[in-house]
């Protein structure tokens, strides 16, 4: 049984910092209760030598809830006036809080009853040649997006094959801790700038999970030693995800239009050259007062917790609680796979938003999907204090994927690589419960079939 992380004298000194801010800050009560959120899921979920990835995930999470406090203290503003026209969002910021200490429990009560070898990741990463990895690695960057983008051809085969493609994420973890052991630095930035760069030719960019992916690979690596050498590489990568997403958020709207070229769908209709050549042209037009609004609309963005107030406001007020109907029409679907049952209906999460929060939100007929969040589910179908039991119930569900993933795989590095899908699919606040649990099952299915009949042989392929 492995311990959790301590918090360090340095930890220490940064929680009474980051204390003394709150406490002096426009929103003291909201501010104090957000910066202890993290050090206590610092505690509950990231094992003293395992990876960092769920921890990062609820992280994530946090920061979705809290954005608008900080922000808020920036402008000198009390936080619950940065949302126009709802009442409970105070009371939405401090049930969303607990909620995910809440899911933090429930993992802990898991995953604190196993350990792992001791060895760390570089000596296991020493295991496997990157040189190996790098045209292994360039097969699968082809076919995932081949794979993401035409799975939805496959009526009932679309969730197997898209989660397939999800476990490219193994790959690039293996490579990315192999060159990082190995000082391979110029090799990894060359092949992740490159995969960067092909994600924002797509609809959806799924550049931040690249960044995510690659600080819980470093956390791994420089942790325990961090000089201050490492700083400065650390903190130009947070940079430079921050200024992504803010232009990202700023030329999406124009972007999109192009790539769809005016239609209502979600896909683009533009080659790759087409598509760099519009993004440059949009990049090269921003200045300062466009990145102080697309730094406005991020922060809008992020935060998601706004249909909960609302949803807060109106249930039971409008529409009673439903007492288990949401968990239990996601846990039946997963008993019907479309493959088996194709007349079963599709998801509609819009649908779901304008009958629980009364809002009127844009939906299928505008190729727009806006889901409540599972925290917000769990409100309508327990109450209070009924969803921070279901949320508990909810984290120890993952604990037992986690702790399975972990036990099951050859080594610690190669369990922690098979984490990363898993980690894709829960880091998201807004994520519906019908999602999840349909991803979730596929997820096992995936790796059980990769575990079984294709790791060993892929490992032999690239063992020194």
């Amino acid at each position: 049984m492995s311990a959790f992380k301590k918090i360090s004298k340095s930890g220490i000194i940064i929680l009474s910092i980051l204390l003394f801010y709150a406490i002096t800050s426009f929103n003291p009560l909201a501010t104090t209760c957000a910066v202890i959120t993290p050090f206590l899921f610092l505690k509950l979920v990231w094992k003293e030598d395992e990876s960092p990835f769920i921890f990062i995930a609820l992280l994530v999470q946090w920061l979705s809830v809290t954005i608008k406090v900080f922000y808020a203290n920036f402008l000198y503003v009390n936080f619950s006036n940065l949302f126009d026209n709802y009442k409970c969002v105070e009371k939405a910021y401090y049930y969303s809080l607990i909620g995910l200490i809440f899911i933090a429990i429930g993992i802990h009560a898991v995953i604190r009853r196993y350990a792992v070898e001791k060895d760390d990741y570089n000596k296991l990463a020493l295991n496997y040649d990157s040189r190996k990895l790098v045209p292994l690695y360039i097969i699968v960057s082809l076919l995932y997006p081949f794979m993401f983008n035409y799975s939805y051809v496959f009526g009932g085969l679309q969730q197997p094959i898209s989660k397939l493609a999800d476990f490219k994420w193994m790959v690039f973890f293996i490579f990315m801790l192999s060159c990082f052991s190995t000082k391979q630095f110029k090799l990894f930035g060359l092949i992740a700038g490159m995969e960067i760069i092909l994600s924002l030719t797509g609809f959806f960019s799924n550049f931040k999970d690249y960044f995510l992916v690659m600080y819980g690979g470093l956390a791994l690596v420089y942790l325990k030693n961090l000089k201050a050498k490492h700083i400065f590489p650390l903190a130009s990568l947070g940079i430079a995800l921050i200024y992504m997403v803010i232009v990202w958020q700023y030329i999406k709207p124009e972007y999109r239009g192009y790539l769809n070229g005016g239609q209502i769908t979600q896909t683009t209709i533009r080659s790759n050259s087409e598509s760099f050549s519009k993004l440059g042209e949009l990049v090269s037009k921003i200045d300062k007062d466009d990145i102080i609004d697309g730094f406005t609309q991020t922060v809008n963005r992020l935060s998601y917790i706004d249909f909960f107030s609302a949803t807060i406001e109106y249930v039971p007020k409008n529409v009673p609680h439903t007492h288990g109907r949401l968990w239990g029409d996601a846990l039946e679907r997963i008993m019907k796979p479309r493959l088996f049952f194709p007349n079963k209906s599709h998801i509609d999460d819009s649908e779901t938003t304008r009958k629980y929060s009364g809002m009127q939100v844009a939906g299928a007929e505008s190729a727009t999907s806006i889901s409540l969040g599972y925290v917000t589910e769990n409100y309508i179908d327990f109450g209070i204090p009924g969803m921070f039991v279901s949320l508990f119930l909810f984290g120890v569900i993952i604990g037992i994927v986690y702790k399975y993933v972990m036990t099951s795989s050859p080594n610690k590095l190669i369990g922690t690589a098979m984490i990363i899908p898993l980690f894709i699919l829960i880091y998201s606040f807004e994520s519906a419960l019908n999602k999840f649990f349909g991803g979730l099952l596929m997820y096992l299915i995936i790796y059980e079939l990769i575990r079984r009949f294709a790791l060993k042989k892929f490992l032999l392929q690239i063992e020194i």
